[in-house]
């Protein structure tokens, strides 16, 4: 998960996963945090309908871009990353004290004192940009959702909405007499949803349309408008040929087509699952993968190993590393369908190609190599600006935790599939 230039360095922390799988999840955030970028300019979301939101909170100091140049506005975001930039528009300055002056108790269960988010949590908290849930947890990798996002949005400018009678948009859902309908009334009456599209209740919002929402509301407040009067933006689809393939480029980086032209009925191997991978030569098919509901802790990681296998770091198409990861021992206590799933990753060879289908798209990627490293070795995972990499991960050898077995892919080929 992409982070948007947290305030400081996180230590890695080595979390022991069981008997069979071991991934260091305090390497995810540090990570994400050293994909930090300096320049201004989004080059993936210039001529789209986000540029105008991303230059707005760029010129704010709230937003930043990845080394690639890229701002990935089709990326999913989490409820840490997007409260950053919401505190950074709304309460920097109590952001600033509370990274001076370490809480002594965490607030939520789940938001440790020392974590990069914390100030950030404690700042929206005392702001009443954020409330937690019931179990008195603030769930920080969890992804955004569309009520949320308004929520937290409209929370941070003192709004509170109108509960009476849910006002209908075609641009958005709403419900009558729920907690977020009085947020959606507000956003519908605000013009603060972009024209373009439909958002869902339940649905995770991205990055682009997370940050044209508060680009609105900040313009509204600022100017002191009743309702965002700005241009709407025009439907637009880039459209390219199904056999154009990744180009590399002198410097060794890879250029990743944004999406190719949508074929009249699904290729071979593409899913109608959100994410799921396909690998030919291990015989496995659509197999579901599943980002941590909570990345930043050991009972998290494992969780969709029940599904599947679990997805850690970049997207596909973000232009970063992308670790899939899985077991490959199986014990009497894992009853998953899913306990030997990389048992045989071995056996992929150079040239070998991997398919992932995620958001709508079919990435096609090239095995170049494969090895075994100790468990305690992370430099596989460091963003080097090389471009993007898919690495599947698993404990090596099987029913041993000593090693780690990993197998490089490079991106080749893209469809869109809707």
């Amino acid at each position: 998960m992409p982070i948007d230039k947290p305030s400081k360095k996180a230590k890695i922390l080595h979390f022991p996963m069981y008997r069979n799988i071991q991934v260091f999840v305090g390497f995810f955030a540090i990570l994400a945090m050293a994909r930090i970028a300096y320049a201004q300019e989004f080059s993936d979301a210039s001529g789209t309908p986000y540029e105008a939101a991303f230059t707005y909170l760029s010129n704010k100091g709230v937003v930043e871009g990845y080394s690639n140049g890229h701002g990935l506005p089709n990326n999913l975001l989490n409820r840490a990353e997007a409260l950053k930039v919401v505190a950074g528009l709304r309460v920097a300055d109590r952001v600033d004290w509370y990274k001076k002056n370490a809480v002594p108790l965490p607030l939520f269960r789940d938001v440790a004192t020392g974590t990069w988010y914390t100030p950030y949590v404690e700042a929206g908290f005392e702001a009443n940009i954020l409330t937690g849930y019931p179990d008195q947890t603030f769930r920080p990798a969890n992804y955004l959702t569309v009520e949320e996002a308004i929520a937290m949005a409209l929370r941070a400018y003192g709004e509170t909405g109108n509960s009476q009678g849910a006002q209908l948009s075609p641009y958005i859902q709403n419900r009558d007499n729920e907690w977020f309908t009085p947020y959606i009334n507000a956003a519908v009456t605000k013009n603060l949803i972009m024209n373009l599209g439909r958002l869902e209740l339940g649905q995770y919002i991205t990055r682009g349309r997370f940050f044209d929402l508060l680009y609105r509301l900040d313009k509204v407040y600022t100017e002191g408008s009743v309702s965002y009067g700005g241009p709407e933006p025009a439907q637009y689809i880039t459209a390219q040929p199904r056999s154009q393939i990744f180009a590399v480029q002198p410097s060794g980086s890879i250029n990743v087509p944004q999406s190719t032209s949508v074929p009249a009925v699904l290729p071979q191997y593409a899913s109608e699952q959100y994410f799921a991978v396909s690998m030919p030569t291990l015989s496995i098919t659509d197999l579901t993968i599943t980002h941590p509901f909570d990345p930043f802790t050991p009972d998290g990681v494992l969780q969709p190993l029940q599904q599947g296998v679990g997805h850690l770091f970049g997207y596909p198409g973000g232009g970063g590393k992308i670790m899939i990861y899985g077991h490959s021992s199986s014990y009497p206590w894992d009853v998953s369908n899913y306990s030997k799933i990389f048992r045989q990753a071995n056996k992929l060879s150079a040239g070998d190609r991997i398919y992932v289908t995620y958001d709508g798209k079919l990435y096609t990627y090239e095995v170049t190599h494969k090895h075994a490293v100790d468990a305690s070795d992370t430099s596989q995972f460091q963003d080097n600006g090389s471009g993007e990499e898919l690495i599947l991960y698993t404990c090596w050898p099987p029913d041993s935790i000593s090693q780690r077995y990993l197998v490089h892919a490079l991106p080749v080929n893209v469809v869109a599939l809707r």
